[in-house]
């Protein structure tokens, strides 16, 4: 955290550089500024041991760039339980839109033809020897017999066909939808899994350079905290000071020129910020007109890609 506080009070140092040039900048026609950097801290959804950073400080990255990794062991499990289920649910849909195998029909007309058998049976006994009854030969006791032998053996014969009917249904629409339902869950869940699995491999959002890194492999990460820094070229800016009675002539839009320290060529920038609300000079300017000054707050953005330093001091002149 060392670094991040040295970033955040070199523009502070450089801040009170420059409104104590004011006075001579303006005499010019141009002021002094310094050049910041909007960093992108990349930080991790999850918590975990950082097992592998990819980059060191100082690299370039683009978009999709693998950055670091966490360890994965749960996630890894979570996906194959997922998977596991998804397959149960699907087996579950299968069976139900399904009838009976077909070793179980072919047990079921097995069935059938066995009570078709004992009906053609009971049918013939019938039709020999309930006439005689009529006659007095048989006794009535046997022709009973004779009537309740051939309605069982029907009735046999209707449930073994009934019996195979049913086993070529498939399962009821209730049944059937709640099966469905869990399969979509199931699925649900595993892209879930799947996608928490995923993140624990961190990729880049943006293109830059890597600036800080505020953990190590084999650091402990907490979720939300960041592990490293990037600066997108189009996130340097310039910033600058003017005074009170400068800002009314400044507009968003407008541009202006930047030469930076050693560099013979000036850079073009439009002004994408002015603050609405001045700022007093800071204490340490004993000059009288300078204490009596306010200034307003100045961000422009280059209109070309940079590699300019953050924390770099630079001349601004507001008519280019």
């Amino acid at each position: 955290m060392k670094t991040r506080y040295l970033l955040y009070t070199i523009p502070m140092i450089v801040l009170m550089v420059v409104v104590s040039g004011c006075t001579s900048s303006e005499e010019t026609g141009g002021l002094v500024g310094y050049v910041e950097g909007e960093y992108v801290y990349v930080n991790s959804p999850q918590s975990g041991w950082l097992i592998d950073l990819h980059v060191a400080k100082g690299d370039s990255v683009v978009a999709m760039d693998h950055l670091f990794s966490l360890d994965n062991e749960l996630e890894t499990l979570g996906v194959q339980e997922a998977r596991e289920r998804k397959a149960q649910t699907q087996a579950v849909v299968k069976n139900l839109s399904v009838g009976a195998r077909p070793a179980e029909i072919a047990a079921l007309e097995a069935r059938l033809a066995d009570a078709e058998a004992q009906l053609e049976l009971a049918q013939s006994a019938y039709d020999r020897r309930y006439p005689l009854v009529a006659q007095g030969i048989v006794a009535e006791a046997e022709g009973d017999a004779l009537k309740s032998n051939l309605s069982r053996s029907k009735a046999n014969v209707e449930a073994a066909q009934q019996a195979i009917e049913v086993a070529k249904l498939t399962g009821r629409d209730a049944d059937r939808e709640a099966a469905a339902a869990n399969s979509r869950a199931a699925d649900v869940t595993l892209q879930q899994s799947e996608l928490w699995l995923k993140r624990r491999s961190i990729v880049s959002q943006v293109t830059g350079r890597v600036e800080m890194i505020f953990k190590r492999t084999g650091e402990f990460v907490t979720a939300g905290s960041p592990v490293l820094a990037i600066l997108p070229p189009e996130n340097i800016k310039i910033r600058f000071f003017v005074p009170q009675s400068a800002v009314s002539t400044l507009a968003l839009g407008s541009k202006i020129s930047v030469q930076p320290d050693g560099d013979a060529e000036a850079h073009t920038a439009t002004i994408t910020f002015i603050a609405t609300e001045p700022e007093f000079t800071p204490p340490v300017i004993y000059s009288t007109d300078a204490r009596e000054k306010l200034v307003f707050m100045i961000e422009a953005s280059f209109d070309g890609p940079q590699t300019l330093r953050p924390g770099l001091p630079v001349d601004v002149r507001l008519n280019p």
